[in-house]
């Protein structure tokens, strides 16, 4: 057990004390990760085991004025740090590389943007965890997939990792496309939360197919990299992007094919119906 602990503690000083970018070691909740483990332990505790106990005999909580204020936050929060992100990559940067763009580590304005970037991405990392909570208050648990779980809990851990070692550079895409992704996808929920019926709002298949092609578009910019050489941005990282791009592509394209073809084959009886009965009118 003693050993344990020493080689615990010993990797714990060398990377996160010795290792890590120290110009956001002052920043709230990116000091020690002991703050972000204990985050996402609670998370997981609540939305898998205490909170589905606590509603079980209770009614839905009524917290619908609050998720229609969380949908607008998240969705003006998200535009906000697009167009940020939009403008250093394609304004400020003169000579921003696409295939490879290595990390600037000096506090210099442009370095610095990209630590208060990184460390905004986090920050709304951590209010996605909402999304979830939302659903186990509302009883509805069928929401809280294993997708739905480890896409969320994964994402506080990976962001604040980044922000640690890798803040900006080759993964200021991924930043770019998730934001984007997330202000329209809040924009869908703040709709339905004003009562909008999901079937009427006819760009929802869209918007997963824009998540597909994310993912698959990055899992490029973290792959071409790894295949070319002669990158300056570190290699774990690179294919951290690429491995983590190719999972959660894989886990969407499954609720893509579950969803959108059980509607298709759930709408061919009823299509069959109506046909038949305008031959027999």
């Amino acid at each position: 057990m003693v050993t344990v602990l020493s080689i615990a503690t010993k990797y714990y000083n060398d990377y996160f004390i010795e290792r890590r970018d120290d110009r956001s070691a002052h920043l709230p909740l990116a000091g020690s990760p002991v703050y972000i483990v204990g985050i996402v332990l609670a998370y997981l505790y609540f939305v898998l085991r205490y909170g589905p106990r606590h509603m079980a005999n209770r009614k839905p909580y009524n917290v619908l004025h609050m998720i229609k204020a969380y949908n607008l936050f998240q969705m003006a929060a998200n535009v906000m740090l697009f167009l940020r992100i939009c403008y250093n990559v394609f304004i400020l940067y003169d000579n921003f590389s696409f295939r490879c763009q290595p990390i600037d580590y000096t506090r210099s304005k442009a370095g610095m943007d990209e630590v208060y970037f990184s460390y905004a991405y986090f920050w709304l990392k951590l209010f996605d965890l909402a999304d979830t909570i939302f659903f186990v208050l509302r009883k509805k648990q069928s929401h809280v997939s294993f997708l739905h779980v480890y896409h969320h809990s994964f994402m506080v851990v990976t962001t604040y990792c980044a922000l640690v070692f890798v803040p900006g550079g080759h993964v200021l895409l991924l930043g770019l496309w998730n934001t984007l992704v997330h202000a329209i996808m809040y924009f869908y929920y703040f709709l339905t939360s004003l009562g909008a019926q999901s079937s009427s709002v006819w760009w929802k298949k869209y918007l997963t197919r824009l998540q597909l092609t994310q993912f698959i578009h990055l899992a490029f910019h973290f792959g071409r990299p790894l295949v070319c050489g002669n990158c300056n941005f570190p290699t774990f990282w690179l294919w951290y992007g690429f491995l983590q791009a190719i999972i959660v592509l894989g886990l969407f394209l499954d609720f893509y094919i579950k969803t959108y073809n059980k509607r298709v084959k759930s709408s061919t009886p009823s299509k069959m119906k109506s046909a038949v009965r305008g031959k027999v009118n």
